[in-house]
């Protein structure tokens, strides 16, 4: 298996997506950058962006370096708990800076400690000393800026913040280098986590829906209130006490004018937009939309450079429960509101597949005591049905979203694209080197070296290629008789010892052209048809040149030979609900763990009906495409007889029964829990 590392950009926010992020960074080909905004300005961030004045929220990137580092294991666990803890409610600045004296030397200069200096000392001291010299020195540097002559409130304050602002000040107030060290720190990899945006500072604010301003992010996250969000906007600096008193009263019409003066758009951030332009997994998670989210797609130039990537799966996963800012609001609302700011407010032109791919929607079955889950709503809004997901995406009863069932697919499906498929082709009904060799030749002119496949080519012959020709040819090429058994047993056997995905199977008389191999392994790239049938009905000419060359003036048996064909098609399309043009093809491509299955004769005259059966009894996708034929004398090559034919269509009957006990076996036994979700995506099928 090839080695390959899928790049993942999440959009995240603090908590909404940590169970995804867990999922992504252990999962070991993964290559994951999360893209956070810094508009936070709640509790001890909002007090840190006051006392530094030009620095965006560090809450969301400390919350998730502590996650990652975690994860990773890429620093020990104390540091992570010391960076984390709270200092407590009504904390001073004389007992802020005991603590940073007792992390500069590991332990407490007062005999009455407290038993949060005590917890400090032993966290402290079990941190390695590099790391505590490290972080020392960022408190420190906090601790100057703060002897200057400023206030600052640590009460109920992370001390991760603080050193974060002690970054900050360490790099001359460059947000973005401020994160890769507060990073540096905790040993997580550069680029693990960036910023969308270039670092410039600004503010969140939004109106609601009777167009009164939410001067903040912590207003617009109000757990205490149930927000009805209209629009989001970032400023130049949090409005002062005069604007708020003055905007409390103001008409809609001088709120809009405000905002638009002091409307703020910050550059994105560089190293993202590369980070966009190569992945190969865009996800935007679930969380606070209109805080963690939102103002993330809002920022010129992130929603662009998305939709230049036409690679990338781009996933858009809802919440599962209500937030404080989007109650009352149902999943494709969500949807509609990420695509409004994507497009930066409708103002960019962009398709919304170029920006978003999929959308996975939870359906839930609402319990009148559990708390609010996010509705489907209006699923008709949705113009393209084809990027709808719905779903059970929930761990159950874990109030939080299955990681694993909602990117394993999408993952292995990346995964498998630079995986070439494993093709066998056998060359079946003449053993004439001649006749073999021809279709080797046309297969390789048609093109088969272009298709990212790789074949290996099984004939049966009572001689052999040349060594020399063998060596010409890029792909392996084996005689089966060799072995000296018989074409079925050696296929068994080939098929289980060998790891192909396909096998195609085809008559090498000289009515086929080889160039058909190429065709019916482009279709199968993309590993979602079960089978591509070959069939000569689709070729008009090609049919009618047949009977008229086979029968000539033998107008009853033709007559009889083209109904009989026709009842087979129509046997099918009565017994298993799909009508095939061409039962009795001898091109046709598998997929390999059908015929692994045993129990097939490749000469047996009724191969080709036992095989649809088996197929569509297990309502297999079928691709029918037509193939070129050639009509050879019956003198040249064995056609089918009437009795065959009879056989045959019995053999259709047969396999329709067969498949009808076995439904009915499964629906008598009990159901057990799915692991992948059923996905009702109004006539999707696949998760993918």
């Amino acid at each position: 298996m090839i080695d390959t590392k899928v790049k993942v950009v999440l959009f995240s926010g603090g908590r909404g997506s940590r169970v995804l992020s867990k999922q992504l960074i252990n999962h070991p080909q993964v290559v994951l950058t999360l893209a956070i905004n810094g508009y936070d300005d709640g509790a001890s961030t909002g007090e840190v962006r006051r006392f530094l004045g030009d620095s965006l929220g560090p809450s969301d990137f400390r919350k998730n370096a502590s996650r990652l580092g975690k994860e990773l294991q890429s620093c020990s666990p104390e540091l992570i708990e010391l960076l984390d803890i709270r200092f407590p409610v009504g904390f001073s600045s004389a007992d802020a800076f005991e603590i940073f004296k007792i992390i500069d030397t590991g332990s407490s200069s007062s005999p009455a400690a407290s038993e949060f200096q005590k917890t400090v000392a032993s966290l402290i001291n079990s941190v390695d000393f590099p790391s505590r010299i490290v972080l020392s020195r960022k408190l420190s540097r906090f601790a100057s800026e703060l002897r200057s002559g400023q206030t600052f409130s640590f009460s109920d304050c992370s001390l991760g913040n603080l050193a974060f602002a002690g970054c900050f000040l360490e790099v001359d107030r460059n947000f973005n280098l401020a994160i890769s060290d507060y990073c540096a720190l905790l040993n997580v990899p550069q680029g693990l986590i960036e910023n969308v945006t270039d670092g410039t500072n600004a503010f969140l604010v939004g109106l609601d829906g009777d167009d009164h301003l939410l001067a903040s992010e912590a207003d617009i996250v109000d757990a205490n209130r149930r927000n009805h969000i209209k629009d989001i906007y970032l400023i130049d600096h949090a409005p002062t006490a005069q604007e708020l008193a003055w905007l409390s009263s103001a008409r809609p019409e001088e709120v809009s004018d405000f905002l638009r003066r002091r409307s703020k758009l910050p550059a994105p951030n560089p190293r993202l937009l590369e980070r966009i332009a190569e992945a190969d997994l865009i996800i935007y998670s679930p969380g606070t939309q209109h805080s963690s989210l939102f103002p993330s797609y809002l920022n010129p130039g992130i929603g662009s450079a998305i939709a230049q990537n036409l690679t990338a799966i781009k996933l858009l996963i809802t919440n599962l429960q209500e937030d404080a800012d989007i109650a009352d609001s149902s999943a494709v609302d969500i949807v509609e509101k990420a695509a409004y700011y994507l497009k930066e407010r409708d103002t960019q032109p962009i398709p919304t597949p170029c920006l978003i791919t999929h959308y996975l929607l939870n359906d839930h079955q609402q319990k009148s005591d559990e708390k609010p889950y996010v509705p489907l709503g209006r699923l008709e809004n949705i113009e393209d049905p084809r990027l709808v997901r719905i779903g059970a995406y929930e761990e159950v009863g874990a109030g939080r979203h299955d990681a694993a069932k909602i990117l394993t697919p999408f993952i292995e499906s990346i995964i498998r694209r630079s995986e070439p498929r494993r093709l066998a082709v056998w060359l079946l009904g003449t053993e004439s080197l001649n006749k073999i060799c021809q279709s080797i030749l046309e297969m390789m002119r048609g093109g088969i070296g272009d298709l990212p496949v790789t074949v290996s080519v099984y004939y049966h012959s009572r001689e052999t290629f040349a060594p020399e020709f063998c060596r010409s040819l890029p792909f392996d090429v084996r005689n089966v008789a060799r072995s000296g058994e018989g074409d079925t047993t050696a296929f068994a056997k080939t098929l289980t010892g060998e790891q192909f995905d396909y096998v195609v199977l085809f008559e090498s008389s000289g009515m086929y052209r080889g160039e058909d191999i190429v065709n019916l392994a482009s279709l199968l790239t993309h590993r979602r048809l079960d089978a591509v049938w070959g069939s000569r009905r689709l070729s008009v000419k090609d049919i009618r040149e047949s009977y008229k060359l086979r029968y000539q003036h033998k107008l009853v048996l033709g007559a009889i030979s083209y109904v009989g064909s026709h009842l087979l098609s129509i046997a099918y399309l009565l017994l298993h609900g799909r009508y095939v043009s061409d039962t009795l093809s001898g091109a046709r491509a598998i997929r390999a763990s059908y015929l692994k299955a045993g129990g097939l004769d490749l000469k047996h005259p009724c191969f080709n009906q036992e095989l649809l059966s088996q197929l569509l009894g297990d309502r297999a996708e079928i691709f029918e495409t037509p193939v070129q034929f050639f009509s050879l004398s019956p003198e040249k090559v064995r056609r089918t007889t009437v009795r065959e034919g009879l056989e045959s269509l019995l053999a259709v009957v047969r396999g329709s029964l067969r498949s009808r006990k076995r439904q009915n076996l499964e629906n008598t036994q009990p159901s057990q829990p799915e692991i992948v979700p059923r996905v009702r995506a109004r006539g999707a099928g696949t998760p993918l």
